[in-house]
């Protein structure tokens, strides 16, 4: 059943904390039947200027959720970060996200701007916890997923901004680190993931740091051309392909193993033919407690790009069975 739209008795006790705070509805926003109220913007002094918006959703009689947004006025391609809390006090809900200080939500880098978003529970001195984080550059946008399991790696999609063309290397921010996968193709963008095996506040410092990495790395490395890149990490480069040869080698070393184990006397050592028929067990079971399944693949070698921009640099493609053509 849907919920029962707001009544004018239920409206009036609603706003009796945001009243208190100096905040207006704005009636011609909000939607009764959807037990919905929106509240008009208040600007926040400071650099960058802030336009912060409070919108209230009921979903039941008693369970609220209040999403405070915050826009950079005077920068239109920012992108707007959110503070989200529910509960069933909405004034414990409006102290619990304006604890969140505006500044904490945004950075402005040469050549980027980040975007974070919350969500923190209705307790005094409850820390906020990072659900989502955007980045903005001149051609490309980044977004990034954060699960709340504990464990679970954040999703991260990159796309061009409108009317750019990009060829961007698999390992564009694989580089950064072993927690970091490669790049995949998805649509007109890319998406990959970074690993964050941290709990709680730790977590979302985790992927603070993680996102503020990916946003001056790809400032840097899209300011520059292609064959800078290469030149830059050419160590971390051909680390990536080890690491993405890892499934394939730790098999054909399996193979050989057993292909040598005639020779090798292992038939004399005690115990020793049950602990080696265990291995293969023991590394399947490995490979599905990773946040990743292996992908047995033989890598791309990474190679330096003559092109002066990345706009105009080619995608390197290897052909598959079938002679279908795969981007690298």
């Amino acid at each position: 059943m849907s919920p029962q739209p707001l009544t004018h008795h239920e409206i009036i006790e609603l706003l009796e904390p945001f009243s208190r705070q100096g905040l207006r509805i704005d009636l011609a926003a909000s939607d009764r039947l959807q037990r919905r109220l929106l509240f008009r913007s208040v600007e926040h002094a400071g650099e960058p200027v802030l336009s912060e918006t409070l919108q209230l959703d009921g979903s039941g009689k008693d369970w609220w959720q209040l999403t405070r947004t915050l826009v950079a006025i005077d920068t239109p391609t920012a992108p707007q970060a959110q503070v989200v809390s529910n509960g069933t006090r909405p004034g414990e809900l409006l102290a619990a996200v304006r604890s969140v200080d505006a500044a904490r939500c945004f950075r402005f880098g040469p050549g980027f701007v980040v975007a974070r978003s919350y969500w923190i529970a209705p307790r005094p001195g409850a820390e906020p916890t990072l659900t989502e984080g955007r980045v903005r550059l001149g051609e490309l946008s980044l977004d990034m997923t954060v699960p709340s399991t504990s464990g679970v790696a954040a999703s991260i999609v990159l796309e061009p901004t409108a009317g750019e063309a990009l060829a961007l290397p698999q390992d564009l921010l694989a580089v950064l680190g072993w927690n970091w996968a490669p790049l995949q193709c998805a649509g007109g963008g890319w998406k990959s993931r970074v690993r964050l095996r941290r709990r709680g506040s730790a977590r979302t410092a985790d992927a603070k740091r993680a996102l503020d990495r990916a946003a001056e790395h790809l400032a840097h490395t899209l300011a520059a051309p292609p064959a800078q890149f290469h030149d830059q990490h050419r160590r971390e480069r051909w680390g990536v392909v080890f690491r993405r040869a890892l499934p394939t080698l730790t098999a054909l070393g399996l193979l050989a193993t057993v292909a040598l184990l005639p020779r090798l006397g292992v038939d004399k050592i005690e115990g020793a033919w049950t602990l080696l028929y265990h291995v293969p067990t023991l590394l399947l079971a490995g490979a599905f407690m990773l946040q990743e399944m292996p992908r047995f693949e033989i890598p791309p070698w990474p190679r330096r790009s003559s092109a002066p921009d990345w706009r105009s640099a080619p995608q390197p493609v290897r052909r598959g069975a079938g002679g279908s053509r795969t981007p690298v």
